[in-house]
């Protein structure tokens, strides 16, 4: 045992997924970077000053961000699925909606009437982002927590449930 309570075994475990994980990451960001380049190009030459590049390049993106956002959370050793949730929102709304602002100023910039256009991709920014206020809202109040009386990390909603344990456990006594 070593002095962090596993295996040489498990560590050797965690390490080889560590870098399989780190390896994944290089290769899709690699393969992002390549083929966004070569679209890139494809645009220039059959639609100068029409980028359509950027429709594929930030859609793309979100699937890249929250590929290094898991690595950096496996790597760092977050465990608990609620604050995994937490992070991954936060990533997920923010790249999705650099993308339908992209798209809404497409559109807007090739209308050809006078009315005034509507922004659109307000609306999902702002239904979604109350949802994600509410989200880190939740974690706060039932993810968040301390150390337990054994030193070992433990959510508010852990230590109710615990504690309702308890309670039951003396009723049937």
């Amino acid at each position: 045992m070593s002095e962090s309570g596993f295996s040489e075994e498990s560590l050797r475990k965690i390490a080889e997924q560590k870098i399989n994980y780190k390896y994944s990451v290089k290769i899709h960001c690699a393969a992002f970077g390549l083929v966004n380049t070569l679209l890139f190009f494809i645009n220039l030459v059959t639609f100068p000053g029409y980028y359509w590049v950027l429709f594929p390049l930030l859609g793309w993106n979100i699937g890249i961000v929250l590929h290094i956002i898991a690595y950096i959370l496996y790597a760092r050793g977050v465990y608990p699925y609620a604050k995994r949730g937490v992070i991954y929102h936060v990533f997920s709304y923010l790249s999705v909606m650099v993308l339908l602002i992209a798209i809404n100023m497409n559109i807007m910039e090739n209308l050809t009437f006078s009315i005034t256009a509507i922004n659109w991709a307000y609306y999902p920014a702002i239904f979604w982002g109350f949802g994600l206020v509410i989200h880190i809202i939740m974690y706060q109040i039932y993810g968040r927590g301390g150390l337990s009386k054994d030193g070992v990390g433990i959510s508010r909603r852990q230590k109710l449930i615990d504690k309702e344990l308890q309670k039951m456990k003396r009723k049937t006594e």
